[in-house]
C-alpha cells in the first residue's frame, strides 16, 4: 500500500504528494476540529432517511430511494479526494465490498467536490462503488454536521495546493463531518456513526459489517 500521505488524488491530473513537515499543522488542526465538532449526527437509528438525487462521476443522477428498491445502502460522507484519511478509509471499505454484498449492501460515497473530470475511464472503472457530488453540502446537512475551513486552517490547505473554493466550486470552506450510515430497504437508518471532527478518526468498516450481520438477510 502507498504511504498515507501519497493517497491524495490529483490536481490537474497529477498525484499530489506533500512534505511531511508541512502536514504537521494540518494534524494539529485535526485535534482542534475534534474539540470543536462532535459527531453531530442529524439522523440516528430508526429515523427515516431523506431521499436525494446527486450526480456521479459520469454526470448521471443517482437516487437513494431507487437504489433502495434493490439494495441496502452504506452511505459514507467524506471531506474530499484531497484528504489522505478519506482515501485510506474508502480504500478499506472498497476492500470489504465482497463481504458487504453478502448482505445485499452497496456503498455510496458523498463529498462536496464537483465531479473529477481528470479521472481516466480506467480509474472510474476501478471504483467499485458510487462517488457522488454534493455541491454546497445540501444533502450532507441532513445527515451529519458541517466543518468549516477558515482563517489559518484554510491558509494551510492552500499552502499544500488545496483550494477548496476551486475543488468544491464554493467559497464557504465547508466540508462534512465524516460519517457512515446503513439505510435498509424500508428507508430506515439502521446504523449511524461518526467519530467527529478529528478527521484522522474514521468509522471502522468492521463495525459496519457487524451491523449488517445483525440484519435479516434479503
Amino acid at each position: 500500500m502507498k504511504n498515507i500521505f501519497e493517497l491524495i488524488p490529483r490536481k490537474n491530473g497529477k498525484i499530489l504528494t506533500y512534505n511531511l513537515f508541512k502536514l504537521i499543522p494540518l494534524l494539529i488542526d485535526s485535534y482542534r476540529f475534534g474539540n470543536k465538532y462532535g459527531s453531530e449526527l442529524k439522523l440516528n437509528e430508526g429515523d427515516k432517511a431523506p431521499d436525494f438525487n446527486m450526480p456521479n462521476l459520469y454526470g448521471e443522477n443517482v437516487n437513494l430511494y431507487n437504489t433502495l428498491d434493490s439494495k441496502r445502502v452504506i452511505l459514507i460522507f467524506y471531506r474530499g479526494g484531497w484528504c489522505p484519511f478519506c482515501n485510506l478509509q474508502l480504500r478499506q471499505y472498497q476492500n470489504m465490498i465482497p463481504l458487504f454484498e453478502e448482505y445485499n449492501a452497496r456503498i455510496i460515497a458523498v463529498s462536496p467536490e464537483i465531479p473529477d473530470r481528470n479521472l481516466s475511464e480506467e480509474e472510474k472503472t476501478d471504483l467499485k462503488y458510487e462517488v457522488l457530488s454534493d455541491v454546497g453540502n445540501g444533502v450532507a446537512r441532513r445527515f451529519t454536521g458541517i466543518l468549516k475551513y477558515e482563517g489559518k486552517s484554510a491558509e494551510r490547505l492552500k499552502e499544500l495546493g488545496i483550494d477548496l473554493a476551486e475543488i468544491n466550486q464554493s467559497e464557504s470552506g465547508e466540508v462534512p463531518v465524516p460519517a457512515v450510515f446503513i439505510i435498509d430497504q424500508n428507508r430506515k437508518v439502521v446504523f449511524a456513526k461518526s467519530e467527529g471532527g478529528d478527521y484522522k478518526k474514521r468509522v471502522d468498516p468492521q463495525e459496519v459489517l457487524v451491523a449488517l450481520k445483525g440484519l435479516k438477510r434479503i
